[in-house]
């Protein structure tokens, strides 16, 4: 019986627990009950509390961390349960009243825990990668403006006001105003989409849709007329949320619906014009903002900020300056213009001139814009007879054209606009250096892209005004033929015509002969066909531009131009031949790339002037190296070889060249080949193999290498002429198992190392041959679809002028920087730092073995990262990164001086697990507003052969 009350007794124990449980849950029924209300009450206070908070941080163009979104759905769900079980309670829907106090004593427990979860840290928003925008480069506003950028801000940020037409004379400040706008929107993100677009004198609809479009990210067929693409667009804008339209310098009015503008996305729109027109204004139904000239204080201001310290601090020359800021009315431009003209002239005699010059171009001038036109024409009459040719020659490019520098240096040049200095070089430079000069006089305007610039609309009016006698300018004018003869005046000089639909040219025109005229373009067009006569009017052409026209021959005139020096046919695609080149010996200039070109041009060898030969046409028509063999004054060349031996040939003869591009390819190449901006050389489909002559020019600066095989490296070509190699691309060549399989005093020359799709490739630079000086200049390394490459760089290489690493899809890489075997850089409680002092940006996507950037105790110092992207790498557990520039401030948020400005991830739950350390600051918590979340893979270059590779790889 003994044996027996043991187990008796703990059978009544187990049996007793829940049972004393289920009593008490009877007993206290109604105290669980308060508790589960108060829990109700507590958890919907909390959401209030963060709903709150986070409605005042979304304001500023951010979205909720994907934690606090499902935070919120959790409480949802919580309180949804929560209604049902409090429903139970007041209908008693439980048989015994102990299993209803359970339950709820389980929710309230879930409510309490959920409520708990929501003690975030930080702010709860990350910025919304769906605002897309760029800020515009502008100037700061001055005086009236600011109250007129409040005036259209506030119609903007309310829903009163839809269309605001702001008006105001040209050079006035209406753009630079809107500019600035345009910049506040971004900062306060109120709308999903603002779109800029530049419209200009001569109204196309059709490209006004195109370029919103572009803005969209959408595309638009060509061949769809205008009102199935405004159709589309309406759908689109619709689709976008509340967006912002700005119309810049609109000159006639038209119905928004013609380009998608209609009832519809009115509702979640606003559109703002500028426009000098108050009937502009009147017509499309806009709120008028007007913007008037600056007061005399304010003028003076602006004046004061533009001359230059040394000039506005001088107290002789007050007097001087208030005559000169009083000439011009108040207009921003002409006081900006004027400011630069007189910038670093500190003598009171030259103002004193100055002032005298500028009253007699603008006495008895009663009308204030024939004022500022007469203020803006005294800053280009003190420019050089030679830097006036070159600004009015900008003239003749579209209004509002973003004009290549490149390109209207070579115009200058041809046009004999800038001396000749021994040197195409020198020329050039002295092109820079004259545009240049234009900018900081404010007579071109700088944009965003630094290899452009942009004319005023009122300095191109003023220089046409000029030269209204020596030009006929009607670019990008929508013409379908040429203008009426009467408007051919016999002193004309030149004449523009690109970027318009002209088709045909009439047969015989009635015109006389043009013997000053020295430039024709004509480039842009839609000209099927030339009449044998037409060249007979100009017989002292200098420069003839005819390219991307689809003619299919060109007349035997042309060789009748004795005094052409530039002859440009590239990109006329069906043009197969020309006739005879032989009589044009003052020729200096040929371009033919992108023809249709099938042979050399006949005479072509007799032009001993060719300072610019370009043989890139769509067919290699350069069978023959020796026919390059009398070009001794050649400085650029672009052409294109079929075979290793006539490169080689061409490599052993040819002269020293200023800029090249060569294509060595026996099939047509797979992309455009890029023109001379410096000296390229791409080889592709071509067989390399260990022993073969390769020669390379020894002033090489970019080699690429494309769908070539048979090499193991690139020692397999004569690498080491190679002297001044800075860029080297290397892409789908299958054989290449290391770049370098030996050590080069070049490769601390290179520069940019970009390798695209190199199956085999296991090493950058062959075991043991790498070196302290490795790759010290390189700036930028791209490594994408290597599936067989383990590690990246050696942590002895110096790498401290890389600015971007990219590395993706490259399924085997398991480290980025790996020290050498056998020799530790530290003992275990050291921490190693390798610096990269310029590194702005930092790409790792899609390595599924990556284990880590570097070593454990290792850290990556970082002073000017500004962009990482960290994402599919599953493995990568610690982010070894160390940024001093990222500092707090009082409130925690980061100080306007620091760099970084994005962090992409993948997932949510990778960013929670991976560790981020750097001493004394929670760096993840810090980094959190740059945080963004990648949603789809970047495919840009994923190869074919990856779908085939096993996940497990």
């Amino acid at each position: 019986m003994a044996e027996l009350v043991g187990p008796i007794l703990e059978v009544i124990k187990f049996i007793g627990r829940p049972a004393r449980k289920y009593l008490k849950y009877h007993r206290k029924f109604t105290e669980y009950v308060a508790d589960f209300k108060q829990a109700q009450d507590d958890l919907l206070a909390k959401k209030a509390d963060i709903q709150r908070q986070l409605d005042e941080e979304c304001d500023h163009g951010k979205m909720p961390k994907q934690e606090v979104e499902r935070w919120f759905k959790k409480v949802e769900e919580k309180l949804a349960h929560a209604q049902n079980v409090e429903d139970k309670v007041s209908k008693g829907k439980c048989l015994f009243r102990s299993s209803l106090g359970k339950l709820v004593d389980e929710t309230t427990q879930a409510l309490k825990e959920v409520q708990a979860e929501g003690n975030f840290s930080g702010r709860l928003v990350v910025n919304d990668p769906s605002i897309v925008a760029v800020k515009l480069p502008t100037e700061n506003l001055v005086g009236h403006q600011v109250s007129v950028r409040d005036e259209i801000y506030g119609y903007l940020m309310g829903d009163e006001v839809g269309r605001i037409g702001v008006c105001g004379m040209g050079g006035i400040g209406k753009t630079t105003i809107m500019k600035d706008v345009y910049n506040r929107l971004i900062r306060e993100a109120k709308f999903k989409k603002l779109i800029w677009i530049t419209v200009s004198r001569n109204l196309d609809i059709q490209s006004i849709q195109k370029d919103i479009a572009s803005q969209l990210k959408r595309a638009l067929p060509d061949h769809e007329n205008t009102t199935v693409r405004a159709g589309k667009l309406s759908e689109t804008l619709r689709e976008q949320g509340r967006y912002a339209l700005i119309l810049d310098d609109v000159w006639s009015s038209f119905p928004l619906e013609d380009i998608g503008i209609n009832e519809l996305t009115k509702v979640n729109g606003c559109i703002v014009l500028t426009t000098r027109s108050e009937e502009v204004i009147r017509s499309m139904g806009c709120k008028k903002v007007q913007v008037a000239c600056l007061s005399m204080h304010d003028a003076m201001d602006l004046f004061l900020s533009k001359v230059g310290q040394d000039v506005s601090a001088t107290p002789t020359l007050e007097l001087f300056m208030k005559l000169v800021v009083g000439e011009c009315d108040g207009l921003p431009l002409a006081l900006v213009t004027l400011a630069a003209s007189m910038k670093g002239i500190s003598n009171p005699r030259l103002w004193k001139n100055v002032v005298n010059e500028l009253r007699g171009y603008i006495r008895n001038i009663q009308d204030i814009e024939d004022k500022v036109f007469g203020s803006l024409k005294f800053s280009y009459d003190r420019l050089k007879k030679e830097d006036q040719d070159c600004f009015s020659y900008c003239a003749l490019y579209p209004e509002d054209h973003q004009i290549e520098k490149k390109e209207i240096i070579q115009y200058w040049m041809e046009a004999g606009l800038i001396d000749e200095m021994g040197s195409r070089k020198a020329m050039e430079d002295n092109g820079h250096s004259i545009l240049e000069k234009f900018e900081q006089n404010c007579l071109l305007e700088r944009v965003e892209n630094s290899a452009y610039v942009k004319m005023h609309d009122v300095f191109r009016d003023m220089a046409l005004h000029i030269n209204r006698k020596r030009f006929m300018v009607k670019a990008g004018k929508q013409l379908k033929e040429l203008p009426n003869e009467e408007e051919w005046g016999e002193d004309l000089e030149k004449v523009s015509l690109m970027y318009n639909s002209i088709s045909a040219i009439p047969q015989h025109m009635k015109c006389p002969k043009f013997p000053k005229l020295t430039t024709l373009l004509l480039s842009r067009n839609s000209l099927r066909e030339i009449p044998e006569s037409f060249f007979e009017h100009f017989p002292n052409l200098k420069i003839l531009d005819l390219s991307h026209n689809p003619f299919e021959s060109l007349p035997s005139s042309i060789s009748a131009l004795e005094k052409l020096t530039a002859l440009l046919l590239n990109g006329c695609y069906n043009l197969e031949s020309l006739p005879s080149v032989l009589k044009l010996q003052a020729l200096k200039k040929l371009r033919l790339r992108g023809s249709g070109i099938k042979e050399i041009p006949q005479g072509l060898e007799m032009l001993v002037n060719l300072r610019y030969l370009d043989l890139l046409a769509r067919h290699p028509i350069l069978r023959n190296p020796e026919q390059m063999r009398e070009f001794n004054k050649l400085q650029v060349f672009e052409g294109w070889f079929c075979n290793m031996g006539d490169w080689n040939m061409h490599v052993g003869q040819r002269k020293k060249l200023y800029k090249y591009s060569v294509l060595v390819c026996p099939l047509y190449p797979s992309r455009d080949i890029p023109s001379a901006s410096s000296k390229l050389v791409v080889f592709e489909r071509i067989e390399i193999n260990s022993g073969d002559t390769v020669m390379l020019p020894y002033d090489i600066q970019q080699l690429h290498l494309k769908h070539c095989y048979g090499a193991r490296s690139l020692n397999d070509i004569r690498l080491r002429d190679a002297i001044d190699l800075k860029e080297c691309t290397v892409e789908d060549c299958f054989d290449l198992e290391s770049i370098f399989s030996s050590k080069y005093d070049q490769l601390k020359k290179l520069k940019s190392l970009i390798l695209r799709n190199l199956a085999d490739l296991k090493v950058l630079v062959g075991v043991g041959e790498s070196s302290l000086g490795t790759f010290s200049s390189l700036k930028e390394i791209t490594l994408c679809s290597c599936p067989k490459i383990k590690k990246l760089f050696a942590a002895d290489w110096a790498l401290h002028n890389l600015e971007k690493i990219e590395v993706n899809y490259c399924l085997q890489l398991e480290e980025i920087i790996t020290e050498t075997e056998g020799e530790g850089m530290g003992t275990s409680n050291d921490s190693i730092k390798f610096n990269f002092p310029k590194l702005k940006t930092l790409i790792l996507s899609n390595l599924r073995k990556l284990r880590g950037i570097c070593s454990e105790n290792a850290v990556m110092v970082c002073k000017s990262l500004q962009v990482i992207e960290i994402s599919n790498c599953p493995k990568v557990k610690r982010i070894p990164l160390y940024l001093p520039q990222l500092e707090v401030d009082d409130e925690g948020q980061l100080s306007p001086f620091n760099t970084l400005q994005e962090i992409r991830v993948r997932t949510t739950d990778w960013w929670e697990s991976v560790e981020w350390e750097q001493p004394n600051l929670n760096v993840k918590n810090v980094v959190q507003p740059l945080l963004k979340f990648c949603n789809r893979y970047n495919l840009e270059w994923r190869p074919s052969f990856l779908d085939s590779i096993p996940n497990e790889m």
